[in-house]
């Protein structure tokens, strides 16, 4: 297992363009997620206790599990949301489709999945994945009318008041 906090290999080779085959494409997929298992993020916490009546310094060591993502994918294979939204132009359109698809829905699975059980936070894995409230909030004041998708985003606007601007 390797032990350094490192992003996935970027793999981008000016000038030249992605040849991969659809199958080829679910490989090295499969490749991406096999990478990110074998290179889990390291924490190392750092805890102070007392050992009798001495303060102790403590490095625990952690390992998170990656976070699979379609960027951290296409940065793995070189590609870019371009590459990624022009499968789909060409030769084997079809095939593409349907890559694209089941690796959309394997990322968003495994996403929600660790966020159920608390290993991901729950709140970014649900903005990554459409599944966020999408309610209005109006806040109408001095002849100004603001529309805001969240209660983060009224709580931030509401705030402005108070900073004397």
């Amino acid at each position: 297992m390797e032990t350094d906090n490192v992003y996935p290999p970027f793999n981008y080779v000016f000038g030249r363009p992605l040849k991969y085959t659809p199958d080829e494409l679910i490989e090295k997929f499969a490749e991406y997620v096999q990478w990110c298992k074998d290179n889990p993020i390291k924490l190392e916490l750092k805890e102070q206790g007392l050992r009798g009546d001495k303060a102790v310094d403590t490095t625990k060591t952690e390992y998170k599990p990656r976070f699979l993502n379609l960027r951290g994918f296409l940065s793995f294979i070189g590609g870019s949301d371009v590459y990624w939204s022009q499968l789909e132009d060409g030769k084997n359109a079809e095939h593409f489709s349907k890559v694209k698809k089941a690796i959309s829905t394997y990322i968003q699975s495994y996403q929600i999945e660790y966020a159920a059980a608390g290993v991901f936070k729950e709140n970014i894995v649900s903005r990554l994945n459409g599944l966020t409230d999408k309610q209005e909030h109006k806040h109408e004041g001095d002849g100004i009318k603001i529309v805001v998708q969240s209660e983060e985003e009224k709580s931030k606007i509401e705030g402005i008041g108070d900073l004397g601007i």
